[in-house]
């Protein structure tokens, strides 16, 4: 269970502030600046924190997961804050800030409750309930590959359109055009601006890009049925998932080793 918010933080400065994901692929430089103010380099691997704002320089990207398996690709000269966190098994809410450059996000549909996932855009206010979206922030251009999306400006009194599997809108003078087609050629241009190559295999290697969702995880043996080489009543071999959820080593399932006395 994970409940952080940018608006009433729940750690004191003495307690450790707990991660919401974790960077699993970079290309090139990037760069995250953390709530501290301090910037460092992005490497695969690294802790991802409320209040974190990621740059990516030319031909550089990152591919980021969030606990509640939301996956994320920034491409090239993108700017991507991320601003409020919440999730629990009732309810999810996040809001990331996408300044500048396109970005991919893949959101598992949340069965729990309450969901509202969003991404700002200097013009734009996208809100998702599970769908795979692409956001180009510098040309205001909101698609969507599956699922739906609400868009809406942040002008006064601006209005929401609803776009929906293979649409698009742009915003124009601070509203929302008519839903449009989302083109084989817009489809690519997005794709290869976001496309990220894995270097070092880590979490998310355990899960399908393409769909929003987890892999099943692997099968424990049944120990009531099968032989089992043991040391009195205990198996030498304990299989332990660690999934779902970033854990603080950013590790895969593993094997136990009991070694009774």
């Amino acid at each position: 269970m994970t409940i952080i918010t940018g608006l009433t933080p729940m750690y004191s400065s003495a307690q450790e502030q707990q991660p919401v994901g974790i960077a699993t692929a970079v290309e090139g430089q990037v760069t995250v600046i953390g709530r501290s103010g301090e910037s460092e380099t992005v490497v695969e691997g690294a802790k991802v924190f409320l209040g974190d704002t990621f740059e990516t320089g030319d031909d550089s990207g990152v591919k980021i997961l969030f606990e509640d398996d939301t996956l994320i690709s920034l491409g090239a000269n993108a700017v991507f804050e991320i601003t409020e966190f919440v999730y629990t098994p009732t309810q999810r809410r996040s809001l990331s800030n996408l300044t500048k450059g396109k970005l991919k996000s893949i959101i598992q549909k949340f069965e729990g409750g309450e969901s509202e996932v969003e991404y700002a855009t200097p013009n734009a206010v996208a809100g998702i309930k599970g769908t795979i979206l692409f956001i180009d922030s510098d040309k205001k251009l909101f698609c969507v590959q599956e699922g739906k999306v609400s868009v809406r400006g942040v002008v006064a009194r601006a209005k929401e359109v609803i776009i929906e599997t293979g649409q698009c809108t742009r915003i124009v003078n601070g509203n929302p055009s008519i839903p449009v087609p989302f083109t084989d050629e817009l489809k690519e241009e997005f794709i290869l601006a976001t496309e990220i190559k894995e270097d070092v295999p880590l979490r998310d290697s355990l899960y399908k890009e393409e769909y929003p969702g987890k892999q099943p995880s692997p099968a424990i043996p049944d120990y009531t049925t099968a032989e089992v080489p043991a040391i009195g009543d205990v198996p030498i071999e304990q299989p332990i998932d660690l999934l779902p959820g970033v854990n603080p080593e950013n590790e895969a399932p593993v094997v136990i080793i009991v070694n009774p006395q």
